[in-house]
């Protein structure tokens, strides 16, 4: 019998499923003009971006963009690959998944920065907006309204290509990333994955709380 394999740490797993919680609740909030909750909850998630980047360079081994990000060949080649059902497994993000999370990392941090110098004329401002003169404000929030559609592009591929995955594939990663695991038949390079402990994860976590506290409130 073939057991299950861990292939995401309880970090990445938390900072994906707060996002989730995030964008969901940026939407409501601005749909019902609830400026202020708005802005805590951008606050919150720029903290979970912070601690992405880094974790994306000190985490586990899944969670690295070294581990996911590769040539754009490397990427075709593994959706044409994809598409006619023949592709290998990967225990984490595969290549073309791993362009998905860079763009959405993309998206999601032009969004916050141009946040926090937006503007609503009504008398709501993001921490920086003074910074900058009323025209480069106003720029900067029709920047912020425009780049949601690229997020929600990005949402709606990622949500395809994941239930592609789970209904066609039937690979199981919407309960990996609940679980942090994966039945072994799905990962071939599991020998090669190395998991940072949990109380890493804590110390980065309020580090990237302090980095939004200092620079941004």
């Amino acid at each position: 019998m073939m057991t299950d394999k861990k292939v995401w740490d309880l970090g990445i797993r938390i900072f994906h499923w707060l996002l989730v919680l995030g964008i969901t609740a940026a939407w409501f909030t601005i749909e019902y003009r609830w400026m202020q909750a708005h802005a805590v909850v951008g606050y919150g998630i720029s903290v979970l971006l912070v601690f992405r980047l880094i974790w994306g360079f000190l985490g586990s081994t899944t969670a690295r963009f070294t581990h996911f990000v590769c040539s754009p060949i490397a990427a075709f080649c593994y959706l044409k690959a994809s598409l006619q059902l023949k592709a290998a497994h990967y225990a984490g993000h595969n290549p073309a998944g791993g362009y998905m999370v860079v763009f959405m990392l993309c998206v999601l941090l032009v969004q916050v920065l141009s946040g926090f110098f937006a503007n609503n004329d009504l008398g709501f401002s993001g921490p920086f907006a003074d910074w900058v003169n009323k025209a480069q404000s106003d720029q900067l929030t029709q920047w912020h309204g425009l780049n949601f559609y690229l997020i929600l592009a990005a949402i709606w591929l990622h949500l395809v290509a994941v239930f592609f995955y789970q209904l066609v594939k039937k690979e199981p990663l919407i309960q990996a990333m609940m679980l942090g695991t994966k039945p072994g038949k799905y990962v071939s390079d599991e020998q090669h994955l190395k998991f940072v402990s949990n109380r890493v994860a804590i110390v980065i976590w309020l580090f990237s709380v302090a980095v939004i506290l200092v620079f941004v409130l």
